[in-house]
């Protein structure tokens, strides 16, 4: 593990130094699980594919993921405001995003359509139990026991891209078609333009593995807080349609980024292997071996009072006060500063630091990271302004396997529709 010291050196390395390719296929089991298709391919169609056509078209998105996420919360949580309703976090969360990311990647109807979800959701959950599984397990261990987790990942697969083959092949013909058509609308549902970008590479892609995002409020004035700012911002349809609207939301934004600073999925990160026949030596002078691992303490960093005052504490409004203090510093002295720290927009909860690597650092900082935070800022915001929500019991702890710390499962908290409050159409 490296200290902080070293992060933006270890994050400018060059690939022919430190390479992630072997962690990903070992730590992560690519290399032992059925995934059907080719590593270094699928990578690079990946990161054309987010770049190209998700990221870039994040307005053009605002609209089917706020109605989807809208129809999944009210479906989810309900809308009867007389009754307090039971929920599991975990299960509930998982039941509003799957959908509204579905409705991104997929469209209608497949989104909504029950038999294929279910299938979509098992697939990922084998997927993810795998790579957690297997990835954490003794090399000796792996080749025995996988064929057991590849059952129902081959299973699950292959009902899937049962119907998403087609789809592709579809889409493909229609991308076709287009070329020739003037004046023909563009269409931004995922499966349109993973058409167009795999016609761009001669390639059809699988594209799957859509993440899973939680946020945890951890009192009532700052849930109460975070509706009225929302309210005041959404009030009406066509503010929900401006993904401008969103970045005024900071409030929102700075309890996502605390969430992720205080709840990170990993509590080692940023892991690459020396590649370099000769090794690699540290800024400090020590030597690396070729094959050796490097990697940073993610929760340890993120948990370091030089880093973060009072670190061990949840503070939802920590990134939005200090965004503050550092526009009264401007006013006052129209000066910026060190740029690592004073640019205001380095707080986005979007944004990776040296000491904020949730979303990672650097070159290999998670491409969809945009689009998870906005995401996550539609459900917070249509949430907060239209629920009340009560905690059940002692709070839920994370569980840490491997190098993987797991939201709490088991959590529940009691909901109840607002009175007289927004609902989806």
């Amino acid at each position: 593990m490296l200290p902080p010291e070293h992060i933006k050196w270890f994050s400018n390395q060059p690939n022919a130094t430190l390479s992630s390719t072997e962690i990903r296929k070992e730590r992560h089991a690519v290399r032992y699980l059925d995934i059907g298709v080719d590593f270094d391919t699928t990578v690079f169609f990946l990161e054309r594919f987010i770049g190209e056509s998700l990221t870039k078209n994040l307005d053009k998105l605002q609209e089917p993921m706020v109605e989807e996420t809208l129809r999944s919360v009210d479906e989810v949580l309900g809308t009867d405001e007389s009754a307090w309703r039971t929920i599991n976090v975990y299960n509930s969360m998982q039941d509003v995003i799957t959908p509204a990311m579905s409705r991104v990647f997929f469209d209608l109807p497949l989104c909504r359509d029950t038999d294929f979800m279910t299938s979509f959701r098992r697939y990922i959950l084998a997927m993810g139990v795998g790579t957690l599984v297997v990835g954490q397990m003794p090399r000796a261990f792996k080749r025995v026991l996988v064929p057991v987790f590849n059952l129902p990942v081959r299973y699950y697969r292959s009902k899937t891209m049962e119907v998403l083959v087609p789809m592709v092949e579809q889409q493909l013909q229609a991308q076709n078609l287009s070329a020739t058509t003037a004046g023909s609308q563009e269409k931004y549902d995922l499966i349109s333009q993973s058409a167009r970008i795999s016609a761009k590479l001669s390639g059809v892609c699988d594209v799957v593995n859509p993440g899973i995002c939680r946020i945890v409020i951890n009192d009532v004035k700052a849930y109460e807080t975070l509706g009225e700012e929302a309210a005041r911002s959404l009030q009406g349809e066509d503010d929900w349609m401006n993904p401008a609207v969103f970045k005024r939301l900071e409030l929102c934004d700075s309890a996502i980024r605390e969430t992720a600073r205080y709840h990170p999925i990993l509590i080692k990160g940023l892991t690459k292997e020396v590649v370099h026949p000769n090794g690699l030596s540290l800024p400090n002078g020590t030597h690396v071996p070729r094959g050796a691992w490097l990697g940073v303490p993610v929760i340890g960093l993120h948990r370091d009072d030089r880093f973060y005052p009072e670190a061990l504490k949840y503070d939802p409004f920590r990134f939005a006060r200090l965004n503050q203090d550092r526009r009264d510093l401007q006013r006052k002295t129209g000066v910026r500063g060190d740029q690592e720290t004073t640019p205001l927009r380095d707080l986005d909860a979007a944004r990776p630091t040296s000491t904020y690597v949730g979303f990672g650092y650097g070159k290999h900082a998670c491409p969809g990271r945009w689009f998870a935070v906005q995401l996550l800022k539609i459900l917070l915001a249509y949430i907060t302004i239209n629920y009340d929500i009560e905690a059940i019991g002692p709070r839920s702890e994370a569980k840490v396997i491997g190098d993987a710390a797991l939201p709490p499962t088991s959590a529940t908290i009691r909901v109840r529709r607002k009175k007289q409050t927004q609902s989806a159409k």
